[in-house]
């Protein structure tokens, strides 16, 4: 019986399923074996508009361990310790499924999070409210599509549904921590996949970065950049460096000029901003404006 919950926990996780389908992943057992095994599952109910299961308001009771590695795993921000992370995590993937955790000694975040993954992996429509300035304080409807994490905040990518009126709405990606509610509205059975797997950040795709500047760094802010491989970020390309490693120059792309701000302002005076385009100008008089403003706060 456990293992058969196991079982249906985890393919939940991932997908509504049928009374068929459940029955045949769990060993070709009987149809009145599902059902009597979800009997006593408070948290799971059987839709017969969609003709297949599916958590009640989105969130299971618990999750595999592997499951939650998986959606988490993305705030390694490390990019060497996350692969080394995977590879070991996949050695034992199989044990880590079947070893499950409770989901109400996680935090609020984790819950949210959890929620709208299996909102996208169920296509359903759901209703967040995220106060945000400059838009109306009022429960939104959106199509979910994809969670990124950007500087170890996590994001939630998405579609307006049709129940909004979205003239003037910005679809630039939510923050969890400022979603204060989740509930589901409508499963759309029939629908094409809502998950993408596009590569971004909080202000936008990669595909989408247009602009770029050139920059140049040196000593630690070389050995960092060398060091931690942070060349393995989309944003980020080696140009070159010296025989030492103590000076390189790179090129970055960007979607908007705030993401080329924090980078220069974190590692000045050991960056540079190579001025030979109207990107790079626009950067310069950026920081520029920043450091007035600044130094005038100070005062």
């Amino acid at each position: 019986m456990q293992k058969r919950k196991t079982i249906i926990y985890n393919q939940l996780f991932n997908k509504t399923c049928s009374k068929d389908e459940l029955a045949k992943l769990c060993g070709d057992v009987s149809i009145k074996t599902i059902e009597n095994t979800i009997k006593e599952c408070d948290d799971i109910i059987y839709s017969k508009k969609l003709g297949t299961y599916h958590f009640k308001n989105l969130l299971p009771s618990q999750i595999s361990y592997q499951n939650y590695f998986k959606l988490f795993q993305d705030n390694l921000s490390n990019p060497i310790l996350k692969k080394d992370m995977i590879k070991s995590i996949s050695k034992v993937g199989t044990d880590l499924s079947e070893i499950m955790m409770e989901t109400t000694n996680l935090s609020e975040l984790s819950k949210k999070i959890i929620r709208a993954n299996i909102a996208i992996s169920h296509k359903c429509i759901i209703k967040i409210y995220y106060p945000r300035k400059g838009t109306p304080k009022k429960d939104k409807y959106i199509k979910p599509k994809q969670i990124i994490t950007f500087d170890s905040i996590y994001y939630l990518t998405f579609e307006y549904d049709k129940r909004n009126k979205t003239e003037g709405l910005e679809e630039r990606p939510f923050a969890f921590n400022g979603i204060q509610t989740i509930e589901e509205v409508e499963y759309l059975k029939d629908s094409q996949e809502f998950r993408t797997n596009d590569i971004g950040n909080s202000f936008g795709k990669v595909e989408d970065a247009k602009k770029k500047v050139t920059l140049k760094l040196h000593d630690h802010a070389s050995y960092f950049f060398m060091r931690e491989g942070l060349f393995e970020s989309p944003y980020y390309k080696f140009i070159k460096s010296d025989s030492r490693g103590d000076r390189l120059t790179m090129e970055m792309i960007y979607n908007d000029e705030i993401e080329v701000f924090k980078l220069v302002q974190q590692w000045m005076p050991l960056i540079s901003v190579v001025n030979d385009s109207e990107d790079s100008q626009k950067v310069i008089d950026g920081i520029k404006e920043n450091y007035t403003k600044f130094l005038d706060a100070c005062e």
